[in-house]
Parts: C-alpha cells; sequence; structure tokens
C-alpha cells in the first residue's frame, strides 16, 4: 500500500470545516455542563475524524490507500450520527432517556459494524467489493444497508424531536430550527451520494454535508445562545413552578402553558393550546373584547364541586415589549385549597372554643346565681312548710314574701342571661350593630338608660371578629355588673381608636366600688376575672377605675387589625 498523498485544492474545505468543528467542540466542553453540551462536543470530535478520513481519500495517490480512507470513514458515520442524536434528545429536554444502560445500547451497532469492517475480507457484509475508477465506487453488502437504515431512523428521530421542541416552544423556536435544518439536508446529501456515489464532487460533498450544517450549529450556539444558560433556566424555573401559568395572545387564545397548569385544569381541558380562555374559566372573569389588556387583573375562583372543589387566585398581567406595546397577557393561578381549607378548619377550631367557654361561663353563672339561689328557696320552702304545720303562719307569710322576691331577682338573671346569648348567636352579624340592639333591649328590659357613641375614625373591619365577639361578652358582662351592684340609672359605651388600638369605654353613674378589694371570684364582683380574661386571649387588656360613691369606668383596649 502505498500512503503518499497529492495536493487536491479539496483540502481547503475540509481543513476549515475541521478547524471551526475544533472551535465549536471547545468552547461546547468549556459549557459542559449546560443540557446537552458534552454529546454536542464528542460530536465535533468524531465529524473532526471523519473530515480527516474523507480528505485523506481525497487526495491518496494509491488506489489501495484510498479504498482504506473509504472505510475509514464508513466507520466513524454511525458513532457521528447516534452522538449527534444523543445531543439533540438532551438538548430537547429528553436526557433522562440518556441512562448508563440505553447509552450502551445506542453504542452496540457502532461496535458491531467496526468488527463487521476489520473482518470484511472474511464475509464481505460491510462492502461486497469496491470499483476504483476516478473515485472509489463501494458496492454495499447487506450490514452496510442496515446501518445505512438505521443511521436514517437516528435522523427521523432527531427531525421529530426538533420539530416538538419548535412547536412547544414558540419562544425558542431558531435554535432547533436551524439544529432541524441542518439535520434534513447532510441527511438528503448523504443519502444521495450513498445511492449515486459521485453524485457531487468532494469538494461539495464536503461543504453541504459537513460545512453548512456545522455553519447552522455555530449560529444556533453564538447568534441564538443555545448553550446559554438564561433562557434554560427561566424554562426550567417555569416547569418547576407550583402555580400555573398560561399565555395569551391579545384575542385570549391559550399559545403555551406550564405543567403546573396542565395539571390543575386537566379535569376540565386536557389540551389547552389553541383554546380561548373563556372556554377553560368562567365568563365574568375575563372578556378580551372589554378588558383593558394594560391593566392587572386580579380574582378568585373555585372549579369543581364538593370535596373536590378547588381554589385558585388569578392574577392577569400584560406583557409588552419594546415601548409598552402589549403582545399578549400572562395568568398566573395560584392554588389556595389548602390554605381555604386551613382556614375553614381555624375557623371551626375557634368556633368550637367559643362555644366551649360560652358553656363554662354560663355554667358559672347557673352555678353561683340560679343554682344557689335554688338552693336557698328549696331550703326556706322547706322552713316555711314546717312553719305552717306547727301553725306559725305569719312567720310563714312573711317568709314567703321574701321568698318571692328573691325568685324575681332570679327570674331577671335567667332574661339578662337569654339576652346576652341570643346577642351576636347568628352565623353573618356586625359588631356595632348587634351591640346597638343588645343596648336598646338592656334598656328595655331593665329601665337602665344606655348610650353608644363612636368616634368618625373607627371603620367597619377595624376589629378581627373574635376581639368583636370577646368585646361583646366583656361589655355584657360590665353592663350586668352595673346593674346588679351598682343600681346604676345610666351608661355610656364609647368607641374610639386611640394610636394602635380601639379603646372602649363603658361609664356607668352608679355607688362604685373599692377596686382593691374587688376582683375575686368569692366577692360581689366575680365576673372581673373573667373580664380580664378574655381580653387577654385577643391581646388586649382591661381597666378599671372606680370609687363608692363616684361610679365606674372599665376601658378595654384591643389591638386594631391590619
Amino acid at each position: 500500500m502505498n500512503w503518499s498523498y497529492a495536493y487536491d485544492p479539496y483540502v481547503w474545505p475540509a481543513l476549515v470545516t475541521i478547524a471551526v468543528a475544533i472551535f465549536l467542540g471547545v468552547y461546547a466542553w468549556r459549557h459542559r455542563n449546560m443540557t446537552g453540551a458534552r454529546f454536542f462536543a464528542i460530536s465535533c470530535l468524531l465529524v473532526i475524524i471523519w473530515v480527516v478520513g474523507s480528505m485523506a481519500q481525497a487526495t491518496a495517490v494509491d488506489v489501495t490507500s484510498g479504498v482504506f480512507w473509504f472505510k475509514f470513514q464508513g466507520v466513524w458515520q454511525l458513532p457521528t450520527m447516534t452522538c449527534i442524536t444523543c445531543f439533540i434528545l438532551d438538548y430537547a429536554g429528553f436526557g433522562r432517556w440518556l441512562t448508563r444502560r440505553n447509552l450502551i445500547l445506542l453504542a452496540i451497532p457502532s461496535l458491531i459494524f467496526l468488527v463487521l469492517a476489520v473482518t470484511n475480507n472474511y464475509h464481505h457484509l460491510a462492502w461486497r467489493s469496491f470499483l476504483t475508477d476516478e473515485l472509489v465506487v463501494p458496492i454495499r453488502g447487506i450490514a452496510n444497508w442496515v446501518v445505512v437504515g438505521y443511521t436514517y431512523i437516528l435522523g427521523l428521530v432527531s427531525i421529530a424531536v426538533l420539530l416538538r421542541l419548535a412547536v412547544r416552544s414558540p419562544q425558542h423556536r431558531w435554535p432547533p430550527a436551524l439544529i432541524l435544518f441542518s439535520q434534513i439536508e447532510g441527511h438528503a446529501i448523504y443519502m444521495l451520494n450513498a445511492i449515486k456515489t459521485g453524485f457531487i464532487n468532494p469538494a461539495g460533498s464536503i461543504l453541504l454535508i459537513f460545512m453548512l450544517p456545522i455553519t447552522m450549529y455555530a449560529l444556533a450556539l453564538f447568534r441564538f445562545r443555545a448553550f446559554d444558560p438564561v433562557p434554560l433556566a427561566r424554562s426550567a424555573v417555569i416547569e418547576q413552578m407550583h402555580e400555573g401559568m398560561l399565555v395569551l395572545d391579545l384575542n385570549g387564545r391559550i399559545v403555551d402553558r406550564n405543567r403546573a397548569a396542565k395539571v390543575m385544569l386537566r379535569e376540565i381541558a386536557p389540551h389547552l393550546r389553541g383554546r380561548f380562555l373563556t372556554e377553560i374559566l368562567p365568563a365574568d372573569f375575563y372578556n378580551p373584547s372589554q378588558s383593558d389588556r394594560t391593566a392587572v387583573v386580579q380574582s378568585e375562583i373555585s372549579l369543581g364541586t364538593g370535596n373536590a372543589a378547588r381554589h385558585y387566585n388569578l392574577n392577569l398581567r400584560p406583557l409588552t415589549v419594546g415601548r409598552g406595546e402589549v403582545v399578549g397577557q400572562l395568568l398566573l393561578l395560584h392554588d389556595i385549597t389548602e390554605q381555604k381549607l386551613a382556614q375553614a378548619k381555624v375557623v371551626e377550631q375557634q368556633r368550637v372554643m367559643a362555644t366551649l367557654e360560652e358553656r363554662e361561663r354560663l355554667a358559672r353563672e347557673l352555678h353561683d346565681g340560679i343554682g344557689q339561689v335554688l338552693g336557698y328557696v328549696s331550703i326556706q320552702a322547706q322552713t316555711a312548710s314546717k312553719w305552717m304545720q306547727d301553725g306559725n303562719t305569719e312567720k310563714a307569710r312573711s317568709l314567703l314574701g321574701r321568698l318571692t322576691e328573691v325568685v324575681k331577682d332570679a327570674h331577671t338573671d335567667v332574661r339578662e342571661s337569654i339576652l346576652n346569648l341570643r346577642a351576636g348567636s347568628a352565623l353573618e352579624w356586625s359588631f356595632v350593630p348587634t351591640l346597638k340592639q343588645y343596648l336598646d333591649n338592656f334598656q328595655a328590659n331593665y329601665g337602665i338608660r344606655t348610650e353608644l357613641s363612636i368616634s368618625n375614625e373607627i371603620g367597619v373591619n377595624i376589629l378581627s371578629p373574635d376581639a368583636e365577639v370577646q368585646i361583646l361578652r366583656v361589655i355584657q358582662e360590665a353592663l350586668t355588673n352595673a346593674r346588679k351592684h351598682s343600681g346604676a340609672h345610666a351608661v355610656k359605651v364609647t368607641i374610639e381608636q386611640d394610636k394602635s388600638q380601639a379603646r372602649i369605654t363603658v361609664t356607668d353613674d352608679g355607688r362604685g366600688f373599692d377596686v382593691g378589694q374587688a376582683g375575686t371570684v368569692t366577692g360581689n364582683h366575680f365576673g372581673l376575672v373573667f373580664m380580664r380574661e378574655r381580653m387577654e386571649q385577643i391581646g388586649g387588656s382591661l381597666k378599671i377605675d372606680s370609687r363608692p360613691g363616684a361610679g365606674t369606668v372599665v376601658e378595654l383596649y384591643a389591638p386594631i387589625q391590619a
């Protein structure tokens, strides 16, 4: 075999191709942590080896050496196509398929053909013979045609994956489009040369099979930054985010969506792309003919019924380019179902706790009030009965008169307990109207004049619902004390704002008492302990100002909710 070579102008496009491939391979290897970069760098190395073999064949003087270099190229063609397919799969987001086992399986056909090429003289499965006129023309064996078919199957897989990537990612269509063009063009020229050797001269072949595709790859890498981590990171974040994302055009049609949105809406719309938003979400949320596309719209919707219902916060905002030109809209869906369930659970727990507290309070009142009265009445009634049997009717009549007064007081206490329990018992209620109604009923029942004064800065929802309930109960207790113990003729309730707190003042004109001796459950004002406990539960405080003969002022301080 003569290893001498002669100069041929064909070497220049080959050398340029090798230089560009080296540059792209080094660039890809320096970015090897990016998706697809490792496979692309290896592909560039295989292309360099293939082009070196092609250049050596074109410049070989001896026919035998020309045949050798033709076989050399044939051995490296399948590994190159396989590695390029792996690059495209990894770049398009199918890297999870490229496991070690699958890569070994993909490498097996190349290894088998290498063995067949080395041992071809014994079986002629790779090449049956070669015609050597001006060009080396192979007579391909069955294994060679199988490899060609397998190579085009890999090419079809690559083309399908690139088409899918271009359709699913409209904002990143140029890189896959350039790679797709290089795939189709390179495979077409390779097939023409495989069917009819010499269809294109060596210089044209190297330009069309290698130089043009590698130029397309260079544009994808540098002009459209295929390995740029920024769009890759944005794509990863969008696909991994928990919020659903829908991209709308100016007509309200869905042009893109992320994985979370697909999961959220799969029950009502398995296919989202191409659908109008009004076909999926309630019409009152979005009307493209009337909505201001520059405005940010927020809303809340529920999808589904019963236990399967899901609740979402919706945030619709414009997509702008340049100087504020609106090109579409972005809709974010945030699942708040768990928050809703947690809030409902907290509300239910608070309702249960409030019920238990009311039962405890009622039990204490019945024990300390009605219970003691009934016990007293029972004992005194037995005494009166004995006196009647003994003929001491005068004492019995006097005792029964006192029992009548005790029973009247007990009846009054029962009516007040019923009044306190009924106030604010409705599911839908408001603090101020409930308080006003209670004061009116209190005045009508007991003849004690009541007055309610509210400053202008007090808003409707200045207090939390729990605080409103607790404050109402404390005011009721203060009025009960005024009726029972102070002999008051008038009570005034004032509500005003004191910096970051609401101040509620209950003032009566009764006889007052010594604050230092009150506040225990054994004294006349056992309810004061109960009042302080309620205010502490809501983060507030209670202050009492009273002295004998000067009336009583009860001040309640409660935090204002944000």
